[in-house]
């Protein structure tokens, strides 16, 4: 899925339309917008509604006016934006190209070099995005820092081969300075001495090759009047204004009181913005919890963040982040309670731990977190947006896990959870799809017992026609319940970890086995079935031959069967796909070609594959009533299928609207919005 990052706006001046289509074709990138434009006119009139990002000119002897509009109008742009030839044969269009100025000039009859030219510029462009927002993240956290810096009760400065490069109110007001003018170039040397037996100068030469003292160093502290007082420095490896330097930390011994030692220690290990611990103190616990672990309960690690996050900031705005991390916190701590540790991890990730002697506890409260937050709608300024929340938890188990593993496998799962849509939890599992072979090894085992034990259950997703009622195909496929557990594991998960363990054609054999059960069982003998293999089964002899005699006995009916490939898995192995079709063709089986993207290119699989369906990607639900590029290619996969005489099968649509965009794109066929478990 291309992100807001990767859009960009092509202004291309040509007096035929067709050969920007053509070269639209040639890119092939999905995120780029071609705005036609075909007299100096039409040129202005772009510039003034559309931000460009690219010029493109075919320059030939009737379009020199377009080439000198465009090289004008982009000149006088504000930022710089690249001009872009495609010349004919003629030397005069190069060399019209060439005193125009472009930045790069390639023929329009090489089909090779335009791509190239093309996406480099689109490269940099992107490039540049990523990092001027990059840019702009640091900024924004560095006057964070800078402000809390500022208004911290600790008297905090930063020093530079022993001399002090920054020091906040609170370190100033402390020696008595009234401007860090008067500070700024002095000597630690002339503030501190030391009242024990380290060496101040020794120390600083320490400083200076990184190396920092562990424990605070007792010193003799002297104000700007002379007066002296005894005090605690702490030092730690910093930066200021993009250099590395040594941050100090001054305390003074009369501070030291019990309840005032109380309160700094809170303010070391809380975060101000939402009182829950910090990272900081929240890792620090783990450690030393999981270092003396009771036998018989486990860790649990849950982290939360808000689906959809980058939606709401630009909903709130930037300057209302701190208020949406503040509520998210509200909401957080009224599920989970001060034993639990809640925790700020990171900017807008919330952490909680718990042990619990059975998982389900953990389960619970990750549910409870989900339910908590689902719908509810927050009070941001002006703006009242309703929110969910994805929830992702790991657990220790009998084999404890050492925090930072805990931490990272949370992690994993919170992503898993929001890219699944959010308003969810998910438990971690080991992925498959890790270049760690542990995982791998572990997957494999995993998967086998899973075989091995029937924890395969089949679900059957419903493709029906908005044009006839009676029209039903039900797709099938499986998902994974191991350990006795509630939570079912979706083939997204351990589907890429069969493939890489060798273990796809077992797991189609066991889907198909669980369809024999289902028609066997005489309540589905008359559906229709789309059942989906893996490309690798493919060139599994074994399976065919098995595959081709459950057709023959009739326990499958093969006029009821479409058989269905991923694109993806069958694009470099088309002449067994073909060799496949021909085979059960015969027999009466139909066939369909799955999970097509946009930049699937249905004119081609279709000339080289016969077959009766084409099912496109669940990515392009989620677009078709955003994104007007999605609902043209839509309609022209959906045309180049009819030309073959090959129905289109949507993914499941978000909302009604978007049943009425399928079918003026040509699309009748929709699954839909629910799963149904069978007992198989």
């Amino acid at each position: 899925m291309a992100s807001g990052n990767d859009n960009l706006n092509i202004l291309a001046a040509d007096d035929d339309a067709s050969t920007i289509g053509e070269i639209r074709d040639l890119v092939g990138d999905a995120a780029l917008q071609y705005l036609f434009a075909d007299t100096p006119n039409a040129i202005s009139r772009t510039m003034e509604e559309h931000d460009i990002d690219i010029g493109l000119v075919h320059v030939h002897e009737g379009t020199l006016p377009l080439l000198e509009a465009t090289a004008r109008q982009l000149r006088n742009e504000r930022r710089p934006i690249p001009l872009l030839a495609l010349v004919d044969a003629d030397p005069d269009s190069a060399a019209a190209a060439a005193r125009a100025g472009v930045e790069g000039c390639v023929r329009v009859d090489d089909p090779k070099a335009i791509p190239r030219l093309v996406c480099e510029w689109v490269r940099l462009l992107r490039e540049q995005r990523e990092q001027r927002a990059a840019l702009e993240a640091v900024s924004d956290i560095q006057e964070r820092y800078n402000l809390l810096l500022e208004s911290s009760r600790e008297a905090i400065a930063y020093l530079h081969q022993g001399l002090h490069i920054y020091a906040n109110p609170s370190y100033l007001e402390k020696f008595g300075y009234e401007d860090f003018e008067e500070l700024e170039g002095l000597s630690v040397l002339d503030l501190l001495s030391s009242s024990g037996d380290v060496d101040l100068k020794k120390l600083l030469k320490s400083l200076a090759r990184g190396e920092i003292p562990e424990a605070p160093i007792e010193v003799v502290a002297v104000r700007e009047d002379g007066e002296e007082f005894h005090a605690r420095a702490e030092f730690s490896p910093s930066r200021y204004a993009g250099e590395p330097c040594t941050q100090i930390m001054v305390r003074e011994k009369s501070e030291a009181s019990a309840e005032l030692q109380q309160e700094l220690e809170k303010l070391r290990s809380h975060d101000l913005l939402t009182g829950l611990l910090n990272r900081q103190a929240f890792i620090r616990s783990l450690h030393e919890e999981l270092s003396d672990a009771p036998e018989d309960r486990s860790m649990a690690v849950l982290l939360l963040m808000l689906s959809n996050q980058d939606d709401l900031h630009r909903k709130v705005g930037t300057s209302a982040t701190d208020l949406l991390v503040k509520q998210t916190a509200e909401l957080f701590g009224k599920v989970v309670d001060e034993r639990m540790l809640p925790t700020r991890l990171s900017d807008h990730v919330l952490a909680a731990r718990l042990w619990v002697e059975d998982r389900r506890e953990a389960e619970q409260l990750a549910s409870r977190l989900v339910e908590g937050f689902s719908g509810q709608i927050l009070e941001i300024r002006d703006k009242s947006p309703t929110i969910t929340a994805s929830v992702g938890m790991a657990i220790g188990g009998a084999q404890m896990f050492s925090a930072d593993e805990l931490l990272g496998q949370a992690e994993s799962a919170m992503q898993e959870a929001e890219r699944a849509g959010g308003n969810s939890y998910v438990r971690y599992r080991p992925r498959a799809d890790s270049a760690d072979a542990g995982d791998v090894a572990q997957w494999t085992e995993q998967l086998r017992h899973a075989l091995n034990n029937d924890e395969f259950r089949l679900v059957r997703l419903p493709i029906t026609s908005m044009e006839d009622d009676s029209f039903r195909i039900h797709e099938v496929e499986t998902r994974l319940r191991m350990e006795g557990s509630d939570e079912i594991v979706l083939p997204e998960t351990w589907r890429p970890a069969a493939l890489q363990a060798g273990l796809a054609p077992e797991v189609d054999r066991n889907l198909v086995e669980h369809l024999v059960q289902l028609v066997e069982s005489g309540n589905h003998s008359d559906d229709d079935w789309l059942l989906p293999l893996s490309g690798p089964t493919l060139g599994e002899d074994s399976f065919i031959d098995w595959f081709q005699q459950i057709l023959e006995d009739e326990r499958l009916p093969a006029r009821k069967l479409i058989v269905g490939f991923r694109e993806a898995e069958v694009r470099d192995n088309q002449r067994e796909l073909q060799r496949f079709v021909t085979r059960f063709g015969a027999r009466g089986a139909r066939f369909a070609l799955l999970d097509i993207p946009l930049d699937g290119k249905v004119d081609l699989l279709l000339k080289n594959v016969d077959v009766d369906f084409i099912k496109l990607d669940s990515d392009i639900g989620s677009r078709l009533g955003r994104d007007d590029r999605v609902r043209e290619t839509v309609e022209a996969q959906a045309k180049a299928a009819a030309e073959r005489d090959v129905r289109v099968i949507a993914p499941k649509v978000e909302n009604t609207s978007d049943l009425a965009t399928l079918w003026q794109c040509g699309v009748t066929l929709v699954q839909d919005d629910f799963v149904r478990e069978e007992e198989t």
